[in-house]
């Protein structure tokens, strides 16, 4: 099938199954073909939200609008059936030509029993089903989650400053000293003193991680690097 200028596409975000190139393969065609998107999230009315999905979700909130997106809904569905409805529904009410989505499955799948796996509902078969002409693309990913063994307590607002020009010298604060301080949430590792554990920010609409040990960042090349990777 040829795309066509104004045609539509959905980028489909799963809250435990997420992957930040789907949004941006999203954009990037919509870009390209100068046509509009739209994103929707999936969320679970039964999921236990952990601060890895709350970050997944306002890192793809700040992207899409980024990136154009001309609609980012946050949708609540039951289970995979509940989440193909929706789709296809969304798909022909805006006569979308394309959806976009990851191709992984959560791993608690592989562990359900017997009888839960004969009734799963296979969603990719059922939009194409539904959905005879769209392009259905899939995206397989693996994403870092440092909150899923959890090592970390709950976070709270803190600020990373900088007092000189030493390529290390960063600090966690509990208040900033000059508005360009970075702001964010640290985690506290467990079994830890009170400033060692994780600070996690959003830059340029993307999730980054930074590593605190007894209120600063590491002291070596390697931690020098990460922070400034994480900074750009």
């Amino acid at each position: 099938m040829t795309l066509k200028i104004r045609h539509h596409v959905l980028v489909c975000l799963e809250e435990k199954n997420y992957s930040r190139r789907v949004l941006l393969r999203g954009a990037s065609l919509a870009r390209k073909y100068g046509y509009t998107f739209e994103v929707l999230f999936f969320c679970s009315m039964e999921s236990e939200y952990t601060m890895f999905h709350l970050l997944n979700l306002a890192e793809s909130k700040k992207l899409s609008e980024e990136l154009g997106a001309v609609r980012f809904i946050v949708k609540r569905v039951k289970d995979e059936r509940d989440t193909a409805r929706e789709l296809v529904e969304t798909a022909k009410n805006n006569n979308a030509k394309e959806i976009i989505m990851s191709g992984v499955q959560p791993k608690s799948n592989l562990k359900a029993s017997l009888w839960r796996r004969i009734f799963f509902c296979d969603k990719y078969n059922y939009i194409l089903n539904h959905l005879p002409d769209i392009i259905l693309v899939l995206i397989n990913h693996l994403e870092y989650n440092p909150f899923e063994k959890g090592e970390y307590r709950n976070g709270k607002q803190a600020f990373l400053v900088k007092k000189s020009n030493h390529p290390i010298a960063y600090f966690l604060r509990d208040r900033p000293f000059r508005a360009t301080d970075t702001s964010g949430l640290f985690f506290q590792k467990k079994d830890t003193d009170e400033r060692t554990g994780i600070f996690v920010f959003i830059r340029r609409g993307r999730v980054r991680y930074v590593y605190i040990y007894h209120g600063k960042i590491g002291d070596s090349t390697e931690g020098a690097l990460q922070l400034k990777h994480a900074l750009q």
